[in-house]
């Protein structure tokens, strides 16, 4: 189960960290004229970052979240830009806590491939009648032997 996304201590320091973010998504998204046409998800969250700071992350819901991470990871990040960085993974981690836990496991664990495929049905009938400890009942119920 991944780890939620770490709560706010100090709600000031937040907000200064939402604006920090906000700066350096600011700068990426002046760089190109029309981005936040564009990217119109990221715009929104430039802007309510500066309002709210970090905590507006967690207000966003799931299917818009997704849009922003894809936006955001589709940008080329400047590596020395560590807002930014915080940004995105601050918001991966905000994502991945919202997925549900799968409530069913596979009980196929296993480090081979399964691999399914259509077969002939004579093919099928071979591999059938090659595994069979039994004798097979014809497939029309009217051709049924009569027990007794």
């Amino acid at each position: 189960m991944p780890n939620p996304p770490p709560i706010a201590q100090d709600p000031a320091a937040e907000r200064l960290r939402g604006r920090l973010m906000q700066q350096s998504l600011r700068k990426l998204l002046d760089r190109v004229r029309g981005s936040r046409e564009v990217l119109p998800h990221l715009a929104a969250l430039e802007n309510s970052l500066g309002r709210h700071g970090t905590a507006v992350i967690a207000s966003i819901p799931a299917p818009s979240l997704a849009k922003i991470c894809s936006q955001l990871a589709s940008l080329p990040l400047p590596k020395d830009d560590p807002p930014l960085h915080d940004l995105l993974t601050r918001l991966m981690d905000t994502l991945e806590a919202m997925r549900p836990t799968p409530q069913f496991l596979s009980t196929f664990v296993g480090e081979d491939t399964l691999v399914i495929h259509d077969v002939s049905h004579s093919e099928f009938m071979d591999v059938a009648m090659s595994h069979a400890d039994t004798e097979p009942l014809p497939l029309d119920a009217s051709a049924r032997r009569p027990t007794g």
